[in-house]
């Protein structure tokens, strides 16, 4: 039983330390990023439901944007219950470049985030599509500096988030919140540089409207709660080729909203899990990842706490531990020393390192007992999906293309 409990825990293990180092060689890997001074029209979208307290802050960081091409700000109203609606009605009398768009009703054929976006980039005509939160901060050269990375075939730029300033974060939530994304970014900016074109960030994300008519929109994908960034990240990067940019310069940057509890933080993670039961239309190889992750974390919690029963595997577990910890350490002593966030090194990150395998296994089983409601079911959704599926190889069988 000893041996066989070591044997799974490495073998779950294994791919996910062999994940990190390329996450460190691609931190290290030289990658020339072009910039270029053109100005295409933008089109910020900001979609927003009952975001009443923190969207001052937001579209004023919007208002102080200085861009040299033609902006406009589409902000969605997705049936608010609050005064979000006063609030951009506000800003929009004061400031032509804002405009209101409201959702009526929700969408039977995309979840409400998606839909909310699809709203505004209807409503919008900027060749770029530029979306955000509404409870992010935006250096005033944001709107400029996501712009310059469009060169060439670039298509998509995903951008740098960040719950903190350079030092700003302060309490052990706060630290552990900021190098949990902080480590996102390392892996996102390492995918991009091995040519992976898996994942961005909803709240600081850039791309070509072109690209995003080629593709047909959003699509049958716009129904998982996450189409409006890992999906139609891998849509876009599907397109004959096309490149995605990593935005990590400092004047693109975007900070969000931290949680206020840890508990706030396990249920946002166990949402952000719940997102990927809906397999449909994702990257096998993403998906992949996802699995390595979130496997090697429950059983690395799981083997932690058999320990106490079986002491023979306790050196093993310390040992791939002490592994796994080593090379997170690296790879941050690496991202925070280029990205300029020392204050996220040393015990913070150690901390954070040995803590993080409880985190996301807490998540995981969580998101599997207590399923987030994204307010686009995922039986309903894998229902249609299949009926449509159904419905087109029967219409098949009857033309005759396929025998039954």
């Amino acid at each position: 039983m000893q041996t066989a409990l070591i044997t799974i825990l490495y073998l779950a293990e294994l791919p996910y330390l062999f994940l990190m180092v390329m996450v460190v060689v691609g931190a290290l890997r030289r990658q020339r990023v072009g910039r270029t001074s053109a100005t295409p029209s933008v089109s910020v979208i900001l979609p927003a439901r009952d975001e009443g307290p923190t969207l001052p802050r937001t579209l004023a960081s919007l208002a102080a944007q200085r861009y040299s091409g033609r902006l406009e700000f589409v902000v969605v109203d997705d049936r608010s219950r609050d005064d979000t609606r006063e609030v951009i009605e506000r800003f929009a009398a004061s400031d032509e470049r804002f405009k209101l768009v409201s959702v009526q009703r929700p969408s039977r054929r995309l979840a409400p985030k998606v839909n909310a976006v699809d709203h505004g980039i209807r409503a919008s005509s900027g060749e770029l599509i530029v979306a955000t939160d509404a409870d992010c901060v935006h250096d005033p050269n944001w709107v400029a500096g996501m712009a310059s990375y469009f060169v060439d075939d670039v298509v998509m730029v995903a951008g740098y988030v960040s719950t903190s300033r350079p030092g700003e974060a302060r309490t052990l939530l706060q630290r552990f919140e900021s190098v949990d994304w902080f480590t996102l970014m390392l892996v996102s900016r390492s995918l991009t540089r091995f040519g992976l074109k898996y994942a961005s960030s909803a709240n600081n994300l850039a791309y070509r409207r072109s690209a995003f008519d080629a593709v047909g929109g959003f699509g049958a994908a716009g129904r998982a709660p996450s189409g409006d960034e890992d999906l139609l990240t891998q849509k876009l990067g599907a397109l004959p080729g096309a490149r995605l940019a990593f935005a990590d310069a400092l004047e693109c940057r975007v900070v969000t909203t931290g949680v206020k509890t840890a508990p706030d933080l396990v249920r946002q993670r166990r949402r952000w899990v719940s997102r990927y039961h809906h397999v449909l239309h994702y990257h096998l190889g993403f998906l992949a990842g996802i699995a390595v992750l979130g496997l090697q974390s429950v059983l690395l919690t799981a083997a932690a706490l058999l320990s106490l029963l079986v002491p023979g595997i306790l050196p093993w577990v310390l040992g791939v531990w002490g592994v796994k910890v080593a090379i997170e350490f690296v790879g941050m002593g690496v991202g925070t020393r280029q990205w300029g966030r020392r204050d996220l090194w040393g015990f913070t990150t150690l901390w954070w390192s040995l803590l993080h395998p409880l985190f996301i296994a807490l998540a995981v089983i969580g998101s599997f007992l207590k399923p987030s409601a994204w307010h686009a079911g995922a039986d309903g959704y894998r229902t249609r999906f299949f009926q449509r599926r159904l419905r087109e190889f029967r219409r098949r069988v009857k033309e005759g293309a396929v025998r039954p």
